[in-house]
């Protein structure tokens, strides 16, 4: 049916890197614009549309009768400037200086963020790899037109189910985002390789795409993570630990957000951290030991000196442990604190046990809040999580003054689920207009109250 069974593997190889580079790109980006859907819409929208373009451009190329070498110097070209442009809109280095490009000149809105990164780097890109359908479709030879577009549909969705499958909770969990990176582009360029072999400008063909491929393991190697300092880079956060000689600190980054610091002198510890340890932890009956979730452990640093107390730590990263033991505590967690690796909202779903004090310490960024948790029905799962007279304590970055409209919406939300909260701003943290907004509250929220009016004021009997 086809003439060579390598064009019709294209077909498979090109529906895995498309939906594995989508999936990249989401994740590549989350550091920088976050994750919320209309990011995640923006990468989906800059895939879908030059894809359709790309099938409509496959399909009008012109090429003569059995001119097999053109179709293949066309697909060799397409999948090695596709390859070219990825690698700098998926590597790490070239996200760094990008970003930094668009904050110097002024463009600091995330979804024009976003919207400018997936222009340069994934349209151009997805167009010429979504021309690989209709071009290997020109080289059927014979048989029912509907059976050789239903056997290429069939591979390239079978491709993209791969794509979505393998690259994430294979390779990005456990080898890494940036080996991911590489052995994509790298399919590609062999790809293209395989496929131009045949042609007369293979003599070309084989240095280019060798010194294109090496490029592309080099700017994604595990050397050049380090050297950011990227201890972790998968599936769910990039990792950095930064340490700083002259406070004798370290501080851990989650996707480009300081998580936790550690310190020599407590007084260089994050200031929310030191009022939960003071206002909360320390006033707790010593009498016995308490039960305490804390839902976002990035560094494990609350509770951190506590032996009494136990500690459930819930994360969704399951290597945020190892990778904190390891290169931010320098330290075995202590057998009193437990981590389980989930969702939030799972582990609230399915938990049967109350805590004394849940801290709620997942709205650190304000790039990457986690929407399911800033919902009143995230923070009715907490409150029945609660213990009788327990204490939940939220640390949100946020407007100390109410300027914006988040600012006032997760202060009404919140307040819905538990409305005598008492909101504490840390003016030290203050950075620009948001600063750390402590939310504390508890011990009464079960109590009856009513409205007071001019026609029944009975105040005087409440105190």
């Amino acid at each position: 049916m086809f003439s060579s069974p390598l064009l019709l593997g294209a077909v498979a190889i090109e529906g895995y890197a498309v939906l594995a580079v989508e999936l990249l790109a989401i994740r590549q980006l989350t550091p920088y614009v976050g994750n919320a859907t209309d990011t995640v819409a923006i990468v989906i929208a800059a895939v879908l549309l030059p894809l359709a373009f790309g099938y409509e451009a496959g399909g009008r190329a012109e090429f003569a009768s059995g001119d097999e070498a053109g179709i293949r110097r066309r697909l060799t070209r397409n999948l090695l400037v596709a390859s070219l442009i990825l690698s700098f809109g998926l590597s790490h280095p070239f996200l760094v200086t990008f970003f930094q490009i668009l904050d110097g000149i002024g463009l600091t809105h995330r979804l024009a963020q976003a919207a400018a990164h997936t222009s340069l780097f994934l349209v151009y890109p997805i167009y010429l790899m979504g021309q690989t359908i209709p071009l290997v479709a020109y080289c059927s030879t014979g048989g029912s037109l509907p059976r050789s577009t239903g056997l290429m549909l069939f591979l390239s969705t079978f491709g993209s189910f791969l794509g979505s499958v393998v690259s994430t909770l294979v390779f990005m969990t456990f080898l890494g985002v940036h080996i991911t990176v590489a052995f994509t582009l790298g399919l590609l360029v062999l790809l293209a390789v395989l496929i131009g072999w045949r042609t007369e400008s293979r003599n070309k063909l084989v240095p280019a795409a060798g010194a294109l491929g090496l490029y592309i393991v080099a700017i994604n190697s595990p050397a050049v993570m380090q050297a950011y300092g990227i201890v972790s880079n998968n599936l769910y956060s990039e990792v950095r630990v930064v340490t700083n000689p002259a406070e004798n600190s370290r501080l851990m980054v989650i996707n480009n957000s300081p998580s936790s610091k550690v310190a020599a002198h407590p007084e260089h510890r994050f200031a929310y951290v030191k009022f939960i340890e003071k206002e909360v932890l320390e006033k707790l009956d010593p009498a016995r030991p308490h039960r305490i979730l804390v839902i976002g452990a990035g560094g494990f640093t609350i509770g951190l000196e506590d032996r009494v107390n136990t500690y459930t730590y819930v994360d969704i990263d399951p290597a945020l442990r190892e990778v904190s033991e390891e290169h931010f505590l320098r330290r075995p967690l202590t057998p009193n604190k437990t981590f389980v690796p989930e969702s939030a909202r799972a582990f609230l779903r399915r938990n049967n046990q109350t805590y004394d004090v849940i801290v709620l310490d997942a709205f650190t960024n304000r790039l990457n809040l986690p929407p399911d948790l800033i919902t009143r029905e995230a923070f009715m799962a907490v409150e029945q999580a609660l213990a009788p007279g327990g204490r939940v304590i939220m640390n949100v970055i946020t407007s100390p003054t109410f300027e914006d409209r988040f600012s006032r919406s997760i202060d009404a939300t919140i307040r819905s689920v538990f409305p005598f909260v008492s909101r504490h701003v840390l003016p030290q943290t203050q950075v620009g207009s948001v600063a750390s907004v402590l939310y504390l509250g508890g011990g009464h929220e079960g109590e009856p109250y009513e409205i007071y009016t001019d026609n029944r004021n009975r105040s005087f009997l409440d105190y």
